[in-house]
């Protein structure tokens, strides 16, 4: 059984406009000592704009489209600038429209602005997000598996690598970029729900 003591919370980190509210907002979840704040990695919203009313929901009071988000990195990095301890997740990143060793640089950068408080969350990705957009949602849970794989190299190793997967291949790539503190690179989540994706969550997460 797990004690009160031991029992950590989060909040839904600011990705709304405007900005100024958005920055004000993370400063209050880490003054008010929540542990960590979730950032979305969306275009598209779930709910669709011809239900998109108070009725439904709340936020409709606070802006008119259900697709309105800051793209994640940029304001997970504005946040981890602004606050002190609270923990950054991203909630969550796929590689189906990021591509792995962008999503390694990426989270070693919000790494060193955030002084080791940030965690990787990433999944396979949902097709609302991925489609319409004229990306690929074919073999995400096999595009998630070799992107971790590229990700830890990316964060274990100092050399250049190959990679020759099925779904990228890589010749010579570098990146010299270290995490914040040296050996301990950012935690990764993985969001997992049927079998295969949590075998994969069983090896890496």
């Amino acid at each position: 059984m797990v004690s009160l003591s031991e029992l950590k919370i989060g909040a839904p980190g600011p990705f709304l406009p405007p900005w100024d509210n958005a920055l004000k907002n993370a400063k209050t979840i880490d003054s008010l000592g929540y542990d960590s704040m979730a950032f979305p990695d969306h275009l598209a919203g779930f709910i669709p704009q011809s239900i998109w009313t108070p009725e439904v929901t709340q936020l409709a009071y606070l802006q008119q489209s259900p697709h309105t988000y800051y793209e994640m990195a940029s304001i997970m990095g504005a946040c981890a600038a602004v606050t002190e301890n609270v923990q950054l997740i991203s909630s969550v990143t796929e590689p189906l429209r990021r591509h792995p060793a962008l999503i390694a640089q990426t989270f070693l950068t919000l790494d060193h602005i955030s002084n080791g408080r940030v965690v990787l969350g990433i999944g396979a990705g949902e097709i609302e997000n991925v489609e319409p957009y004229g990306l690929n949602y074919s073999g995400q849970v096999g595009k998630l598996r070799e992107a971790l794989k590229i990700i830890r190299h990316i964060w274990d190793s100092h050399e250049p690598f190959n990679f020759d997967g099925k779904f990228w291949k890589m010749k010579d790539a570098v990146m010299s970029l270290r995490p914040a503190v040296e050996g301990r690179p950012p935690p990764i989540w993985i969001a997992a729900l049927g079998p295969k994706m949590l075998e994969i969550t069983a090896e890496y997460g």
